[in-house]
């Protein structure tokens, strides 16, 4: 979708959109309640250590998981860099969710996302400006998926006992390489970089189906649409050279 198809009107309303508040409260609501009734919730599974079987309450972290970044993307979107310090701090909890739903390489992929979520806080603080796009956008999306991978790869080949799942393999890696390129490319301020976001949001919902991950499959599905918002508004500012304070 380009802004050049809409008019100033609906470019004025869908900015309006973006960047309320009302659109945050609409994405924790959806997540909530869509997640506590079909009962995600009560999801839990059982961890063994030192000869010791543990109940882990899966659901209420990975709902709360899920709140967190909600508020992250959201004020990322709105260009306030305190969505990328959130965003940062909540890798953890999603690297650990990730791996408990079955992405053995997730010990190995989540520390990237979280020094480039960091790396992405850093460079905000010192300066914002909206690109357009160049060689390094392309760049960041090819060491992306190539990291991913290659990481990928390693943690199902070596670090599972089970032979390789390649369907799983790919709906992790794919994601995840999407993921890796748009966080490299997060801290330069590409509005196309959305673009990458819906295909990353829509790769994300097939994963989430897969492993089951129903509060992820209401959460990207709301991104998806956030990521549309976001591509109009950041387009339009880059057209306008709105000046953006660090």
């Amino acid at each position: 979708m380009s802004s050049i198809l809409l008019s100033e009107k609906s470019i004025t309303t869908i900015k309006s959109i973006t960047n309320s508040q009302y659109l945050d409260v609409i994405g924790l609501v959806i997540v909530l309640v869509g997640s506590i009734s079909l009962g995600y919730h009560n999801t839990e599974v059982s961890l063994s250590f030192l000869s010791q079987t543990y109940i882990f309450p899966l659901g209420i972290f990975s709902i709360i998981n899920v709140g967190f970044s909600m508020i992250s993307t959201r004020l990322v979107t709105k260009k306030n860099n305190i969505g990328n310090f959130i965003g940062t701090l909540n890798t953890g909890l999603s690297g650990v969710i990730d791996y408990l739903l079955g992405n053995i390489a997730a010990i190995l992929t989540y520390p990237i996302s979280f020094f480039g979520n960091y790396f992405a806080f850093r460079i905000w603080k010192e300066k914002r400006i909206l690109n357009s796009i160049d060689g390094i956008f392309y760049r960041n999306l090819f060491f992306g998926m190539a990291l991913s991978l290659i990481l990928n790869y390693i943690g199902f080949k070596y670090l599972s006992d089970k032979p390789i799942d390649w369907a799983l393999f790919f709906a992790i890696a794919v994601p995840a390489g999407i993921s890796f390129g748009g966080t490299f490319n997060n801290s330069r301020m590409y509005p196309d970089n959305w673009i990458m976001w819906q295909t990353y949001n829509l790769s994300k919902i097939v994963q989430s189906v897969m492993i089951m991950n129903i509060a992820n499959v209401i959460k990207y599905l709301f991104y998806l649409i956030n990521a549309m918002l976001g591509y109009v508004t950041w387009k339009d500012d880059k057209k306008n050279e709105i000046t953006l304070t660090s």
